[in-house]
């Protein structure tokens, strides 16, 4: 039973290893390549050096590069003086492109020291590519490329940069996956909801204003609400707004609920009188679009739904196009919880967003996570919640700023782009994932009243919002880290998804399945992860048996009644086309896969506490063994002292500890302050058993959880008797 402690130990130096530079970072090496002419259409890469830098294919016109942050680097350039090189910030057309390095001109980087750029007059020149040079790449949402001066439009590539803060990438995951086409022929899908209603019903948001159905696996041809008269024009090469986020009410199914019949929309709409939140602009500025929440009536009948008929409940202002963030959910106490965005822009520094960012403003509704009872107040008398101040909804009385300084409705705060959340269907546990700016993307356990720290940091790396740039490591008690990130290097933009608890791939069980937009913007080549937030791992979901990429653009994620899970994505950029598609994740064919394991969701509500910890154990059974493994995660839960499996003589009653689990055997020892992560793991054995198990064998221990005898506990110095607790089933 050791081996809890050794996996323990295990973690706190992998935690610390994260963290260190990486050697081969700090060490120059100079690699070239040479550009000739082709009839001044392109850059060919005709060769290059040393072999063992992983250039695209000889002969391949306007590559894109690799490099690597702090790496020396060499181009040759066949006819220079018709083709001088140039590197610089890209933007999506020439004339917008920032110069930083040229061989024509004077750019701001040629006398830096540290790039030490060289050029020899020759057509050869050598650089090294900085922070600070990467960073200039990418100002003011630019990519990092290359180009030939006289040939700006057409003899143009970019960079992939490498050698982000974390040094360890993302690997494949042993558990295979297949992808189940449901739906095509969409234009944007951006997130799946189930009818609270109807079973086998799927709705799909589709971005350019349309909730599509599917009705057992069929795509319906009329939408069951179209609100492109509503929804602003978006560009159709790429853009951010449009219809964003669908949530029924949790008594839209019930017709003695004030609920029946309410669901609930986020839209990016044109500018339309006064908002009920806004933010200072100045005085030769306007606001870009404005969020907008909807509230429409199913008289649970009609299949389709009046597009005039919705109750507007809040309007926001937005100063610029991107981050709106915009995914609604009602979470396990019957709220609402609203994503807003930051405003968009970049580092949270533009018009409009004050002097310390949006998200770090508890007087701004921008860069939050909102939580409101959507109901007319009209249509709750009893209710103890005071109403928003349009007088459109109420406000819950515990959220954190309400009777002191900050915005009623703001449940969290100090986020970028929290585009798509969940709530764990078991635990109720809120993960937030947050889009970052330039090098980390993140997944949080969020709280209430707790900071997520942008745009101080970005991940947890200390951010400079002056430049863009992401530091060391930033430990700050009053900012909250996410429990798990990943730099540049393995995508662009986090995706948030669910928890899977299905049937279809039992190995996933218990862990989050999410992914990113893309490894690049242009391309797509989304990816799928699967993550056991609890440990702060996260690895690649691959599809079939040969491993193959998505190779499409990952949009949103959806979760059925079931527990299964459903991608949707496209192999267009921007919302436009008929490329988009819904996917289910099912298992390999003829995959054997694994039992579902015995389990216990653990939360406060469980144990009778009003504890926002959580915690999932799980049980197998290896009967080759007579034995039973197992693990136990928790997170966000303060000085623990025990964790046992009681066992009780009636079902669902109260009993005495039968298996330690943490710590393996008494005494206790605590774990002081808030803990995130594997609590115990180990095996249990007959000689394990104790208390109302003693003398017995560990099928005694499978009836018990099969008489639902059997839970878990886990005990604390604020709650000895149990802080959270789960039937084990």
């Amino acid at each position: 039973m050791e081996s809890k402690q050794t996996t323990k130990l295990t973690y706190i130096l992998l935690g610390i290893l994260a963290f260190l530079p990486s050697a081969a970072r700090a060490q120059l090496y100079d690699a070239a390549w040479t550009f000739g002419n082709v009839d001044m259409s392109s850059y060919r890469l005709d060769a290059f050096e040393p072999g063992n830098i992983e250039f695209p294919a000889l002969g391949s016109e306007n590559p894109t590069l690799p490099l690597e942050l702090g790496k020396r680097y060499q181009v040759k350039v066949t006819n220079y003086s018709f083709h001088p090189f140039e590197i610089m910030g890209m933007a999506p057309s020439a004339s917008g492109d920032k110069i930083l390095l040229s061989m024509a001109i004077q750019g701001p980087f040629e006398s830096d020291p540290d790039v030490a750029w060289t050029d020899n007059g020759q057509g050869t020149v050598r650089f090294t590519l900085t922070e600070g040079l990467y960073q200039a790449m990418i100002e003011g949402g630019r990519k990092p490329g290359y180009r030939c001066r006289p040939h700006s439009a057409t003899m143009r590539g970019e960079f992939t940069v490498a050698g982000g803060p974390i040094a360890a990438r993302i690997a494949p995951s042993p558990i295979g996956i297949e992808l189940q086409t449901v739906a095509s022929g969409l234009a944007a899908p951006v997130l799946v909801v189930p009818d609270p209603v109807h079973a086998g019903r799927l709705h799909i948001v589709d971005q350019v204003g349309l909730i599509r159905v599917i009705d057992q696996d069929q795509l319906l041809a009329e939408p069951f609400l179209d609100l492109t008269r509503l929804v602003m024009p978006v560009r159709t090469n790429y853009d951010e707004r449009g219809f964003l986020g669908l949530a029924f009410h949790p008594g839209y199914a019930d017709p003695n609920s004030p609920g029946f019949g309410r669901f609930y929309t986020y839209t990016s709409e044109p500018l339309a009188g006064p908002a009920d939140f806004t933010v200072e602009l100045p005085a030769d500025a306007t606001m870009n679009h404005q969020s907008v929440v909807r509230e429409w009536l199913w008289d649970g009948v009609s299949t389709q739904i009046d597009p005039n008929s919705s109750r507007e409940l809040l309007r926001i202002d937005e100063p610029q196009s991107n981050h709106n963030a915009g995914h609604m959910a009602f979470g396990p106490d019957g709220y609402l919880y609203i994503a807003l965005g930051d405003g968009g822009g970049a580092n949270d520094t533009p018009a409009g967003h004050g002097t310390t960012g949006n998200g770090q403003n508890i007087n701004t509704i921008l860069g939050s996570l909102v939580r409101i009872d959507p109901l007319d107040p009209a249509a709750t008398p009893d209710s103890p919640d005071p109403a928003g101040a349009n007088g459109a909804y109420r406000v819950p009385a515990g959220n954190p700023f309400v009777r002191v300084d900050g915005i009623d409705e703001i449940f969290a705060f100090g986020f970028r782009n929290p585009y798509r959340f969940s709530f764990d269907a078991r635990s109720g546990a809120l993960i937030v994932p947050d889009v970052g700016q330039n090098r980390v993307e993140e997944i949080n356990f969020v709280r209430k009243g707790r900071n997520y720290g942008w745009n101080i940091k970005e991940g947890s790396f200390q951010f400079d919002p002056a430049t863009g740039a992401a530091g060391l490591p930033l430990d700050d008690p009053n900012l909250s880290d996410p429990v798990v990130q990943y730099d540049h290097d393995d995508g662009l933009s986090v995706i948030g998804g669910y928890t899977y608890y299905g049937t279809a791939v039992p190995e996933l069980w218990g862990q989050y399945i999410c992914g990113d937009f893309s490894r690049q913007f242009s391309v797509p080549e989304g990816r799928l992860f699967v993550a056991d937030l609890f440990a702060g791992t996260i690895q690649e979901l691959l599809i079939g048996a040969a491993g193959n990429p998505l190779g499409l653009f990952v949009k949103g994620f959806g979760q059925d009644h079931e527990g299964e899970i459903y991608l949707v994505a496209s192999t267009a950029l921007g919302p436009a086309g008929d490329t988009g598609v819904v996917l289910k994740i099912v298992a390999e064919p003829n995959s054997v896969g694994a039992e579902l394991p015995i389990a216990a969701v653990l939360t406060g509500a469980g144990a009778g506490t009003d504890s926002a910890a959580t915690g999932l154990a799980t049980l197998r059974l290896l009967p080759d063994l007579d034995a039973v493994s197992y693990q136990l995660k928790v997170q966000g839960i303060e000085n623990v002292t025990q964790a046992h499996i009681h066992v009780s003589t009636e079902p669902g009653g109260n009993g005495s500890p039968a298996v330690w689990l943490y710590p393996a055997y008494p005494p206790a020892v605590l774990v002081p302050g808030e803990f995130t992560g594997v609590l115990g793991e180990g095996f249990i054995t007959a000689a394990d058993l104790v208390g109302p198990l003693a003398e017995l064998t560990i099928a005694d221990l499978l009836t018990a959880i099969g008489e639902n005898r059997a839970y878990v506990n886990v005990h604390t110095e604020q709650f000895p008797a149990g802080e959270i607790r789960g039937q084990l089933k």
